[in-house]
């Protein structure tokens, strides 16, 4: 790859202290970069070469080795490779230096990095716990390999310290952790003068299961149903991320066929979560009528779903190697002729939706969220592409069968509600044409290669899928017999989160269902 040699020149004339790690994995780029050098090089990789930090994680090498590893993932322009820089923390050193003031983006990262792991992040501007509630006993790090998966700890007492606004008329309204209706806890808290919203602040992960600490009692085989309960709206999703990273390790490749059934299965989940998304989004400005066929509409992709794989949210169809359901041809063609009824059925309501005036009086400037801000919060998938983010890794990276099959690429810059909403409605647009191209395109062949052997322990892999909500990766790092050594899970909301804080300054609480609606992150695969 000529721009991988140009890259790794460039970045040496600038930083002759990085020390490029050998390897053969395509698309990637390894640099161990020492305590002092790390910021520099990392800002340089943000600031000069326009890289987003797409994922930030920490593994413990015991009992192989006495240290710890920090891994910074930097995704740059399409066609580039990703650059991995690696921070090794030897002995009894618990200290790496924060990017944070440099690169925002890695806020949450690092300060999950010090609950789960007791490592101290030195200049970071906000050291309070974030997955680790203050019941949690002091001192407890759960993804250190000392720590049993199945402790039982003890409660203590302890106090979360909410950022305050002070002065006249200025109030806080605390709303959850536990909400109206069926929906996840989570904890936002407002401050307010008057109407406007002058500060949100997030308390998330009470809903945190130790999901990375149970991959490591898996073996690499055995931990697809695990990630396929990430996040229940993204079973194929999650699901194809990790069955990539164990396929990489073990060097194979799923067959032709599979590969397509992987795309066609990724965009009925897509098309069904979506479709939900745009009723919800009218509902919430009390739109009763576009919410219901679009609720309509949905039911019918779901059933859809179950008469093609047998389960309604498409779970238990992927494998390692490949898919393990095939899809008839009569089936195929009976799914093609069912999605264009709805194609043209949504086609109609959206139509209604665009003249609506007081609809969209309601969804334009509300909840702006810049491309400044969102570019400096990494953010990704629906929400980015609102905001002029043009990215989409089923076209910047291609996996399954999309590298065949080109996607179209929506983006507008608004950044509003009714630019998300918009992104929403051309990707359903673009589902419908992308499975009839898969139908139309569709090879003959086996389902699924077979699956042996181990790979050697501490080899690892990085997988990248583009879910309905927006990038997934997964980290995954074989240990000894097979078994997970370090399986790091990165779902969209992660990155989405913090950006919603800022989308709501200047609006009003009312609108903040709204708004929230609009980014629809996930509770569950945020907190894990």
């Amino acid at each position: 790859m000529p721009d991988r040699q140009s890259l790794l020149e460039e970045l040496l004339a600038a930083f002759p202290a990085l020390k490029p790690e050998p390897f053969d994995r395509a698309g990637f780029m390894q640099l161990r970069a020492d305590h002092a050098l790390l910021p520099p090089v990392a800002r340089y990789l943000h600031d000069k070469l326009h890289g987003r930090l797409a994922l930030l994680w920490a593994v413990d090498l015991r009992p192989a080795a006495e240290r710890y590893e920090v891994h910074y993932l930097f995704a740059l322009e399409a066609g580039r490779p990703w650059v991995l820089l690696t921070l090794e923390i030897a002995g009894p050193d618990r200290l790496f230096p924060s990017v944070t003031p440099s690169v925002h983006s890695a806020q949450w990262y690092e300060r999950e990095i010090r609950d789960m792991f007791g490592l101290i992040p030195q200049g970071h501007p906000d050291l309070r716990r974030l997955v680790r509630h203050e019941h949690w006993p002091k001192g407890t790090h759960p993804l250190k390999k000392d720590f049993a998966w199945n402790q039982v700890l003890g409660r203590q007492q302890g106090e979360y310290r909410f950022r305050h606004i002070e002065g006249e008329g200025v109030f806080e309204v605390p709303v959850g952790p536990i909400h109206a209706g069926i929906i996840e806890p989570g904890h936002f808290r407002f401050s307010v003068a008057g109407e406007p919203i002058m500060q949100l602040e997030l308390r998330h992960f009470w809903k945190h299961r130790g999901v990375e600490k149970l991959f490591e009692q898996r073996r690499l085989i055995d931990g697809l149903p695990l990630a396929e309960r990430v996040s229940g709206d993204t079973t194929v999703g999650h699901g194809l991320a990790y069955c990539q990273a164990v396929e990489a390790l073990l060097h194979i490749e799923a067959p032709r066929r599979a590969r397509y059934l992987r795309s066609l299965l990724l965009e009925l989940e897509r098309l069904h979560n979506h479709l939900g998304d745009v009723g919800a989004i009218c509902n919430d400005t009390a739109y009763a009528l576009a919410h219901a066929h679009c609720s309509r509409m949905k039911e019918r992709l779901l059933q859809l779903n179950e008469r093609l794989t047998g389960s309604r949210f498409l779970r238990g169809v992927l494998c390692v190697g490949g898919i393990t359901r095939d899809v008839t041809l009569a089936s195929l063609a009976e799914t093609v002729e069912e999605l264009n009824r709805i194609e043209a059925d949504f086609s109609e309501l959206e139509a209604i939706i665009f003249a609506n005036a007081s609809l969209t009086d309601r969804l334009e400037t509300t909840g702006v969220l810049t491309e400044r801000i969102g570019w400096d919060h990494g953010v990704i998938g629906v929400m980015g592409r609102a905001s002029g983010l043009d990215q989409d890794v089923r076209r910047d990276r291609p996996f399954a069968a999309y590298d065949e099959v080109p996607v179209k690429v929506p983006l507008y810059r608004y950044g509003d509600v009714r630019a998300r909403l918009r992104v929403r409605m051309d990707e359903i647009h673009e589902s419908f044409r992308l499975i009839r191209e898969l139908h139309r395109k569709m090879p003959v062949g086996p389902l699924s290669t077979s699956v042996s052997g181990s790979p050697p322990q501490g080899e690892w892999a990085i997988s990248a899928v583009e879910g309905w909500r927006g990038e997934i990766l997964y980290f995954l790092m074989a240990g000894e017999n097979g078994v997970i050594h370090r399986c790091k899970v990165r779902d969209p909301s992660f990155v989405n989160w913090p950006a919603i804080q800022w989308a709501v300054i200047g609006n009003i609480v009312p609108d903040f269902p709204l708004i929230n609606k609009s980014f629809n992150l996930s509770y569950a695969g945020n907190d894990l």
